[in-house]
């Protein structure tokens, strides 16, 4: 058996909860979903105070669709004390964004993300002109977009309308990992997948595409988070020549708290490939030139060229953030599975967030 085969047949499968039968975090990397990100079963040093509950507790859905046409996102997030939600579309042939939308508001039912990161999940934002939601039944094997941007919200003569699907069932199996926060945090939970197959139509930028045939993935993330909090992040979901779905997922300087505790992976068809720490290297002045990421296994070694950047800066004083979102395509190596596998254009996103909340 190689190396990558081993280190996926050790993967264990995810826990029923977050907390041990003694209140402590199940530290850990695991393959499949966590039934719900239950929190408050976590006990003596792990269990925060109200106020950490109210200021500390983050939570965020993001999910990712393209085809060789278009590549498509939404996010909403959940600050305790502040919502906000974002959408932007952008054409990967003529290399242009086709709309990238924002908004502001309060968490509770006009802006939630639930407990449930797989089955049952529901994750809306609501708003004048513009609603867009992810959701998926307890016993549903798709989860179910829907995006309606209005003209007035977009400022533009085209509303965004994106109503999807992405299917779960002959997919590989989710990431899921519990990580100790550093610093002033306590727990962190992400489950992320990729290489799920799509389906549904997308208008954006006066022009229609089909996203049947395309590949998404998504990134649910709870936790008690530092109140300094930075990260680079990449994710991708395409195909390879040969047609295979393909998914990827990198971090650096986050959920890095405890060995067992890796979110970096590959999907590739139906199997998940935990591979090393991640390392990137870009230029955070000039976020549209070339970026290269690298793991310490040797697994990855790509690089990514941005089409557009989505950005987000806020000084609200007590509040202050910076984050910056290329979209582009991933090339290079994957070694995974036994194999050497060679990605050209497969679409994607980095991130470099820096946030004080």
């Amino acid at each position: 058996m190689t190396l990558e085969r081993e280190r996926e047949a050790l993967l264990p499968f995810a826990p029923n909860s977050v907390a041990s039968t003694a209140g402590e975090p199940r530290f850990g990397t695991y393959q499949g979903e966590l039934p719900e990100v239950d929190l408050p079963r976590l006990l003596g040093k792990w269990a925060p105070g109200r106020a950490t509950r109210l200021l500390k507790r983050k939570r965020w859905h993001y999910t990712f669709v393209a085809t060789q046409e278009v590549a498509a996102l939404f996010a909403v997030v959940d600050l305790g004390y502040t919502a906000n939600a974002f959408a932007v579309a952008v054409d990967l042939q003529e290399k242009k964004p086709l709309c990238d939308v924002s908004f502001l508001g309060v968490p509770g039912p006009l802006a939630e993300v639930s407990d449930k990161p797989g089955a049952g999940l529901v994750a809306a934002f609501r708003t004048l002109g513009g609603r867009m939601s992810v959701k998926r039944g307890e016993s549903d094997e798709r989860y179910q977009v829907e995006v309606d941007v209005s003209r007035m919200r977009t400022q533009s003569l085209q509303s965004f309308q994106w109503n999807g699907e992405l299917l779960v069932a002959g997919g590989p199996p989710a990431l899921t990992v519990i990580a100790p926060v550093e610093g002033d945090g306590l727990v962190n939970v992400t489950q992320k997948r990729s290489g799920l197959l799509a389906f549904g139509s997308l208008e954006a930028g006066g022009r229609r595409f089909r996203l049947d045939g395309g590949v998404g993935g998504m990134d649910y993330t709870q936790g008690y988070l530092a109140r300094h909090t930075a990260w680079r992040w990449a994710f991708a979901a395409g195909r390879l020549p040969d047609g295979t779905p393909v998914g990827l997922n990198l971090v650096e300087g986050f959920n890095e708290g405890a060995t067992e505790a890796n979110e970096n992976a590959v999907w590739l068809g139906d199997r998940l490939y935990p591979v090393g720490r991640a390392r990137f290297e870009y230029d955070a002045k000039e976020l549209l030139d070339p970026w290269r990421l690298t793991t310490d296994d040797g697994a990855v070694d790509l690089r990514f060229k941005p089409i557009y950047v989505h950005r987000e800066e806020r000084n609200l004083r007590l509040v202050v953030s910076h984050f910056a979102q290329p979209v582009g395509f991933f090339e290079g190596t994957l070694r995974v599975g036994g194999q050497e596998l060679k990605l050209s254009n497969v679409p994607g996103v980095t991130e470099d967030q820096d946030m004080l909340w």
